[in-house]
């Protein structure tokens, strides 16, 4: 016969996975953002090493458009100073869930150990 979780404990585990899953999509758009801050600094140090006289492209749908190369690289340092930004937005983001999850975590842990106190899935739980 199956156990019943205590709803408290319920609870907690529901909050735990809500936070893992924030986690996990957090992870991804860091990611994403990290991508792309490694895309436009290496645009960056490839136009740093064109010549001064070569023309500069941008693709602009399905089309390439000759643009001034100080208009394109002020474009993609603000670019990267945007990224920037959301990169450490995203890194203390993810220190304050991380911290949550292990705090919540623990939480758990001490409601397992008070519902279950031999720590085996076997063990009836008190009756309240």
């Amino acid at each position: 016969m199956a156990e019943r979780i205590p709803p408290e404990l319920q609870t907690q585990l529901l909050k735990l996975q809500q936070l893992q899953s924030q986690l996990e999509r957090l992870a991804y758009e860091k990611s994403v953002i990290e991508g792309e801050l490694r895309e436009v600094n290496e645009v960056l140090k490839e136009l740093s090493n064109l010549p001064q006289d070569s023309p500069i492209y941008k693709i602009v749908g399905n089309l390439l458009v000759k643009q001034d190369r100080t208009n394109v690289q002020n474009e993609l340092n603000e670019r990267k100073e945007l990224l920037e930004l959301k990169s450490r937005t995203y890194q203390k983001q993810e220190g304050l869930l991380r911290k949550q999850f292990e705090d919540l975590q623990k939480k758990v842990n001490e409601l397992v150990q008070k519902y279950y106190p031999q720590g085996g899935a076997s063990s009836t739980p008190p009756k309240a």
